[in-house]
């Protein structure tokens, strides 16, 4: 019954206005949906590649792709020579700073996801540097899934001599986390006040190749200033989300 949906949802193809993905992404946020909804329960086996292909209107190539895109944003998980799983729900940050999207009924916050790309020294010139005054810097990337239906990617800006080891961490121990509760008992960084800023326009290419997006895909700019003690800039953090999604909490937060 599931997988009937699912067929029937590649087969109409998105509303008529919304930009039309490549085929494996249709897939993979079709399968993401359905796991939302619970029509595929925590530790459910998927049917065999095969099956689906034989099932789905997609190749077998495009169905493996789906599925390796599902398994390395956390929803699934495929072990060799016994399937492919719908994974452990993923925990997701308790107090959130940023990322405040609201549900339907427009009071409860949606669950957000994070998963990192990379955690590496960068000498990137942009308002991150004008702001922490400085060039020497360490980026984190992030994949941000907003209830497993709304993607985005934030780039987060730390004085590289503020947090000396940061690249030795684990990247999995800065995932579904309060980053900003990390570096304060790790580093002794304390975030006592956040400027949020917000624009609209197109979304760079480091962000609409990993979506899947098309090269002229517009959005939202989503950009964090942290404030430590006696007003001194301390972290840089800007999010890039698609059009389309639901609506973002705004407004300063205070310790």
């Amino acid at each position: 019954m599931v997988f009937t949906a699912l067929a029937t949802a590649l087969e109409d193809g998105p509303p008529a206005g919304v930009a039309r993905l490549p085929k494996y992404l249709q897939l993979s946020d079709a399968i993401a949906r359905a796991i939302v909804q619970g029509d595929l329960k925590t530790g459910e086996k998927l049917p065999p590649e095969g099956e689906l292909a034989r099932v789905l209107p997609a190749s077998l190539g495009t169905i493996q792709r789906a599925l390796n895109n599902l398994a390395d944003r956390g929803l699934l998980v495929r072990r060799h020579g016994h399937g492919t799983f719908v994974a452990e729900p993923a925990m997701a940050p308790k107090d959130l700073w940023h990322f405040r999207f609201l549900a339907d009924d427009g009071r409860s916050l949606l669950p957000v996801y994070t998963q990192v790309g990379s955690v590496e020294p960068v000498r990137r010139a942009g308002p991150w540097s004008d702001f922490l005054g400085t060039r020497n810097l360490i980026a984190v990337t992030r994949r941000i899934d907003v209830n497993h239906a709304h993607t985005g990617i934030s780039e987060l800006y730390l004085p590289e001599a503020r947090v000396p080891g940061l690249l030795k961490v684990r990247p999995k121990s800065l995932e579904n986390v309060n980053i900003r509760a990390f570096m304060a008992d790790r580093f002794g960084i304390v975030t006592e006040r956040v400027r949020e800023l917000v624009a609209c326009g197109p979304l760079p290419a480091t962000v609409t190749g990993p979506l899947g997006l098309g090269p002229d895909a517009a959005g939202l700019a989503y950009h964090m200033e942290g404030v430590g003690r006696r007003g001194r800039p301390i972290s840089y953090q800007v999010a890039w989300f698609p059009s389309g999604g639901p609506r973002l909490v705004l407004g300063e937060k205070h310790e």
